[in-house]
């Protein structure tokens, strides 16, 4: 009877914490390509020449 219980227990915590852990490497993921296109913006920015007026 306790088995049972104890044993819910801790596939919730371990389903939450997983699921916590999953959204905050979500935000860091989308940080990193935020960065990484900014990136790349601003390298190709600087290679393309501008026109001289």
């Amino acid at each position: 009877m306790y088995d049972n219980v104890s044993s819910a227990a801790a596939a919730g915590t371990v389903a939450s914490g997983g699921t916590l852990a999953a959204t905050g490497a979500q935000v860091m993921w989308l940080f990193l390509a935020a960065f990484a296109l900014i990136a790349v913006g601003t390298a190709i920015a600087r290679i393309v020449p501008r026109g001289r007026k």
